[in-house]
């Protein structure tokens, strides 16, 4: 899937669009509350961001024509709605032509929309308030959440690589020069990769494989509620809590 529309470009929908963007997909439209965007060859976030800045407002950004309509029932592949509640509604949702649904407001969807993208084979990728999660850790913690935990394994990794060069130069003496020992390209990115993203990788992959597990299907909000059950129940097991 390569095309996606957003409706809503705030903080949620600026970053998601430069993600997306940056891995080649396309944004072919943009909807706020006072007018909406669309250009079947894209649109550059970077572009849009500096023109919102000076003026306020999409409102006539140059490299996209006003677009009339819903960016809602839009075509795309990837529908993004990232401004406020409840904009997917049962009287909407049999017109969305999108394949994929990824929430990035809080509660976009209705319950009913549910079944009825189910019924449609049309994949909902479930949103929570995960940042504020991330923050309450850092204000519990005074610290982002997963740092120290790759503060110890970059450094770890750091003086072994350290370790190895310098036991080479001793070995082969400093007449021959140093012996840089450095880490490849993909190793770099592990030891230095962002303790957030991985977190939320981490939790997509565990929410697909419960999906699967339970035979759920698209339905990754069901999935969703399921693991963060079964970690509940996993740690009160293991604190010797029983269950009745």
């Amino acid at each position: 899937y390569q095309d996606f529309n957003f409706c809503g470009f705030g903080n949620v929908g600026l970053h998601s669009m430069r993600y997306l963007h940056r891995f080649g997909a396309k944004c072919i439209a943009v909807g706020e509350s006072d007018e909406s965007i669309w250009n079947p060859d894209g649109i550059d976030p970077k572009e849009l961001e500096d023109f919102k800045l000076q003026h306020g407002s999409i409102l006539g950004f140059p490299k996209a024509k006003p677009y009339e309509g819903s960016i809602l029932e839009a075509d795309c592949d990837i529908l993004i709605p990232a401004a406020s509640e409840k904009q997917l509604t049962k009287s909407n949702a049999p017109r969305v032509k999108a394949k994929i649904i990824a929430e990035g407001a809080n509660g976009p969807t209705t319950p009913e929309v549910d079944k009825i993208f189910l019924e449609r084979n049309i994949m909902v990728i479930p949103v929570g308030v995960t940042v504020s999660h991330f923050e309450w850790l850092k204000n519990l913690n005074h610290v982002s959440y997963g740092h120290l935990t790759f503060k110890y394994e970059r450094n770890s990794n750091y003086h072994l690589l350290m370790s190895v060069q310098e036991s080479l130069e001793r070995k082969f003496g400093k007449h021959h020069g140093t012996v840089p020992i450095v880490p490849t390209a993909e190793f770099q990115d592990r030891i230095s990769v962002s303790p957030e993203s991985y977190t939320m990788e981490r939790s997509a992959r565990q929410i697909m494989h419960t999906a699967m597990r339970y035979n759920l299907g698209l339905d990754l909000r069901i999935a969703s509620y399921v693991n963060a059950i079964e970690k509940v129940f996993k740690v009160y097991n293991e604190a010797g809590v029983t269950f009745t």
